[in-house]
């Protein structure tokens, strides 16, 4: 992924709407390039910390960024683990319906 891909996917990131190949690509890049974590961490600063100040309530930026980052790296695997899942589901189901046939057509 390239840095401009990378910019113009962050609000799409904030607001948790990438798919997950997108996502596990946006966060290898956000590990490997500098200049695109500060450049999230300005936008993540309009989008969740303006908010906060004009209500007053307290915030601390870095972390709250890091949660989100470790939320989205937790729910990434977890998509791939349902993905993982689905597939094997799938192949079972496949293997069920050719067994049943072979069954029918063994005993008609």
């Amino acid at each position: 992924m390239d840095h401009k891909t990378f910019e113009k996917l962050i609000p799409d990131f904030l607001q948790d709407r990438l798919d997950n190949n997108t996502e596990k690509a946006f966060l290898e890049h956000y590990d490997h390039c500098r200049s695109c974590r500060e450049e999230l961490s300005i936008q993540f600063l309009v989008y969740a910390g303006l908010p906060k100040l004009e209500t007053g309530e307290t915030f601390h930026l870095q972390n709250e960024l890091n949660e989100r980052i470790e939320q989205a790296r937790e729910t990434n695997l977890h998509r791939k683990r349902l993905g993982s899942a689905a597939v094997v589901l799938e192949i079972l189901t496949f293997a069920a319906a050719g067994t049943c046939l072979i069954l029918w057509m063994a005993y008609r």
